[in-house]
Formats: C-alpha cells, sequence, structure tokens
C-alpha cells in the first residue's frame, strides 16, 4: 500500500488538474460558470431531482444547489416546482433551453477536458475512470 506522502502527491496533483481545467474553462468566457454546466449535464443525464439528490449527486450541500438553480432558473435552463404532497420538496428539471445548452456544452468540454488527457492512451483513461469510480463508491 502506498504512503501518506504518495497519497498527498495524488490529491495535489488531481486538485492541480482540476484548477487547470476550471482556468481554462473559465478563459473561454462562456455565459455559464463550470459548476452551473456540471448541474445542467446532470439534470440531463439522470432527469428530474429533488434538490438532496441534486446536492448529492454533485457533492453540494442543498444550500449550495439552491443558490445554483435559482440562477439556471433565472436564466431559464431548468424549471423548479414544489412537490404537491410535500411543499418542502423542491423538484428541479431540466428545460428545453437547458438542454440545447447541454448540448452545445459537450463538444466543448470534451475538446477542453480531453486537451488535459490526449497524451494517455484509451486503457489508461479506462483505468482512471474505474479508479475514480471506486474511490468515490468506498467513501460514500
Amino acid at each position: 500500500m502506498a504512503d501518506h506522502e504518495d497519497f498527498y502527491e495524488i490529491s495535489s496533483l488531481f486538485t492541480n488538474i482540476i484548477k487547470g481545467i476550471t482556468q481554462d474553462w473559465n478563459k473561454q468566457g462562456h455565459e455559464l460558470s463550470i459548476t452551473h454546466c456540471k448541474t445542467l449535464y446532470r439534470l440531463s443525464k439522470d432527469g428530474p431531482q429533488k434538490v438532496s439528490q441534486l446536492a448529492c449527486s454533485l457533492n453540494f450541500t442543498s444550500a449550495a444547489i439552491t443558490g445554483i438553480t435559482d440562477h439556471l432558473f433565472t436564466e431559464g435552463y431548468v424549471n423548479k416546482e414544489r412537490a404537491e404532497n410535500d411543499r418542502r420538496v423542491v423538484n428541479i428539471t431540466i428545460t428545453k433551453k437547458g438542454e440545447e445548452m447541454v448540448q452545445g456544452l459537450k463538444e466543448n468540454q470534451r475538446e477542453l477536458v480531453g486537451s488535459y488527457f490526449k497524451t494517455l492512451p484509451d486503457e489508461d483513461v479506462e483505468h482512471l475512470k474505474r479508479i475514480f469510480t471506486t474511490l468515490i463508491s468506498g467513501n460514500r
């Protein structure tokens, strides 16, 4: 098993990759932040969700998701509906405008993120996916 130094180095390297991707995203002048786009992508992929479900799947607090979805609602990318049987529950659904945004962003994201991973063989990318999936599922 790797030692503490290895874990720290891996964590630092991963953080640097995420920072780089986020900085490059911001430099491109997108209409929405990367966090807003991740939220739309999740809704597009998984369908309507309660605020708490969306928060859990994106690893944010419910309060953070409320702020994010308020912005997306104001811009017309999502709808918010209170559950009839429990008014405290808010269901978030993506709109047609939101779906169109996701489709446009997919290609851009593929190029941006792909630029970080283009030097890796497909086999290594598959290993990374497996490793990250294992790490995430083991910590929930």
